[in-house]
């Protein structure tokens, strides 16, 4: 009886340390999805960034577009990184992971940008912002299933807002000095 105790044991050890393993598998693939999108933001390659979402993604843009499917996605991207976008140089600042579910992932990352320009042709500022990902888990692989993606304000104050003293978030977006 003792054996049959200890192999259970060992059984439920051993799927414990496996779940802790692919818990662990997961966290780093989903924090590599803002690396990702940055990158293929930096090379100015549409299709690399639609490659990361999922087929029916939601996106909204900072500018107040609703992108709704990856085919959109991709058009109005590629659109934007050849023409006000082509010298943009955007950088992950931090991210965080919070799993809803074993499949199921908020992603939120900080990001600053720089050398993009206007609809008028007049160059922008440097940003800072958060985007918010939630990504789902299909068939092994994480995709990004929607997205709402907050530019800061552009002049200012780099302190936080007095409402939010003694509130301690996990992500701080920084501000233009």
């Amino acid at each position: 009886m003792k054996a049959v105790w200890g192999a259970l044991c060992l059984v439920v050890l051993g799927a414990g340390a496996a779940n802790a393993q692919q818990a662990s598998q997961d966290e780093a693939a989903l924090r590599a999805l803002p690396q990702a999108f940055s990158a293929a933001f930096n090379k100015h390659d549409g299709q690399a960034l639609a490659a990361i979402m999922a087929e029916n993604v939601d996106f909204v843009t900072v500018g107040l577009t609703w992108l709704h499917g990856r085919a959109d996605f991709e058009k109005y991207h590629t659109r934007l990184l050849v023409g006000r976008f082509k010298e943009i140089s955007h950088t992950v600042l931090e991210t965080h992971v919070q799993f809803v579910r074993p499949d199921v992932a908020v992603v939120r990352h900080s990001w600053t940008s720089q050398g993009d320009k206007n609809v008028d042709g007049s160059a922008r500022p440097q940003r800072f912002g958060l985007m918010t990902m939630v990504a789902a888990k299909r068939n092994g692989v994480w995709l990004v299933a929607a997205v709402q993606n907050t530019n800061g304000p552009t002049d200012g104050p780099q302190a936080r807002t007095p409402e939010a003293e003694d509130i301690k978030s996990p992500i701080v977006v920084p501000r233009p000095k």
